[in-house]
């Protein structure tokens, strides 16, 4: 794989997960709305929207950043070597992909308790 390449396919996972974040941040956002203005009791589409947009945002934004690991893992030595590379490779992608799978499973919890009681 050159190096084009991968930083090519590396730039669309990241904005693949951008637009998954983008994504499930909105749908929570319009459950938490409904929740609000709604006329409050429990909704079962409502309950499955809050699981299925949690479970879209949690898988597939780890797979994502699971593909952005393994390729950054597979940078060649001239890149890893750069100012670039060093910063790549010390991010913490493992923590940011688990910040981001509690904090979606929080908000998820978060409207469920609203859409309960």
């Amino acid at each position: 794989m050159t190096p084009e390449l991968r930083n090519a396919i590396t730039q669309g996972r990241l904005d693949n997960y951008t637009a998954i974040m983008r994504t499930t941040i909105f749908t929570l956002t319009g459950v938490a709305a409904v929740i609000e203005l709604g006329p409050g009791g429990y909704s079962a589409p409502l309950t499955m929207l809050v699981v299925t947009t949690c479970a879209y945002g949690i898988l597939a934004g780890g797979v994502a950043l699971d593909d952005v690991t393994n390729l950054r893992e597979s940078m060649d030595d001239d890149t890893a070597n750069s100012a670039y590379g060093r910063a790549a490779l010390s991010r913490n992608l493992p923590m940011l992909k688990m910040t981001s799978a509690v904090l979606l499973g929080l908000v998820g919890l978060a409207e469920l308790f609203a859409i309960f009681t």
